[in-house]
């Protein structure tokens, strides 16, 4: 017999044998094309100068140059799930998801070549990069690696302590350049030579982190599991617990133009905090869905994504 393990994602629960094998979508076949596309399950968004770009599963990517009206990408050579995107640019951008699959755009999402299947088939969570040439994907089990030239080719990265396999969910920069990664089990991790080298950090608690992002005041949000959210700065030596009003799973999290931040989850959770981010107001949808990823617009608008597509607020 072997052990099973519950990689729990936003929208999956996908499990995984410990014996490294992955049951994925064939990685080969050409995403299908939906009329509506904009209403498949989504996972993550990014946006791209005045444009979001969504993906999500059966390598479903749509686009919106306003917000309202969505298109499906012309073309996509893969058929499983997408997880996280990454632009340098309003240009360049790369996809990650599951059996390694590492895409690459070069006109704003439109269009998707397959860069590589990464060795290993990894489940891949999270994608960062920092220029045309040098980027890092984090996932399932410890997996990381980065990239020195495009992605043409990747080398592994020591994530943690030897024999760790915790899966790392988010990759993300901090104002001062630091970058930090979300990860199971209340591990996370933070690098101050842009992912060389890595340093564990004590966040005092133990449920999954699933997300977090920099603030533009130099600190730093990890948010995750039973609604947990916590505050740090860039160093990662001090967190401190935050009361979001809810025991809701957290999967994403951003800041808006105003200062504030916003949190989605499971359950249909959208909560916003005060502009000095130090306590939330939540609030749940009356449709309950469970929504994996944000995008703030213009006059704290947000725009949701999740199980059931693009989501207006």
């Amino acid at each position: 017999m072997f052990a099973i393990r519950f990689l729990q994602f936003p929208l999956v629960a996908l499990a995984l044998a410990v014996t490294g094998n992955v049951w994925a979508a064939d990685a080969q076949a050409p995403a299908i094309a939906l009329e509506s596309a904009q209403h498949a399950p989504l996972v993550a968004v990014s946006q791209v100068g005045r444009r979001l770009v969504a993906v999500g599963d059966h390598g479903i990517v749509v686009l919106s140059d306003d917000g309202e009206t969505w298109r499906q990408a012309s073309s996509v050579p893969v058929d499983g799930l997408l997880t996280a995107l990454s632009f340098i640019d309003e240009r360049q951008g790369w996809a990650v998801g599951h059996g390694g699959v590492l895409l690459h755009t070069e006109d704003g999402g439109e269009t998707w070549a397959l860069q590589q299947l990464l060795e290993e088939q990894p489940v891949l969570l999270s994608v960062w990069f920092e220029n045309a040439q040098h980027g890092i994907v984090v996932g399932a089990y410890g997996y990381a690696a980065q990239t020195q030239d495009g992605g043409q080719s990747w080398q592994r990265l020591s994530v943690g302590a030897d024999g760790d396999d915790y899966h790392l969910n988010h990759i993300f920069a901090t104002r001062d350049g630091s970058l930090l990664i979300a990860a199971e089990a209340g591990n996370a991790y933070r690098s101050a030579d842009r992912g060389a080298s890595w340093q564990s950090l004590d966040t005092g608690v133990s449920g999954s982190l699933w997300s977090g992002v920099g603030l533009r005041d130099g600190r730093a949000l990890l948010v995750g599991m039973s609604g947990r959210v916590l505050l740090g700065d860039s160093s990662g030596k001090r967190w401190r617990e935050l009361s979001s009003g809810t025991v809701e799973a957290i999967t994403d999290v951003a800041q808006l133009a105003d200062g504030r931040v916003a949190l989605v989850g499971n359950g249909g959770l959208v909560a916003l905090s005060d502009t000095k981010v130090e306590r939330f107001n939540a609030s749940q949808r009356e449709d309950r869905l469970n929504i994996s990823a944000l995008a703030p617009l213009t006059e704290g608008h947000l725009l949701l994504f999740g199980a059931a597509g693009v989501i207006p607020q």
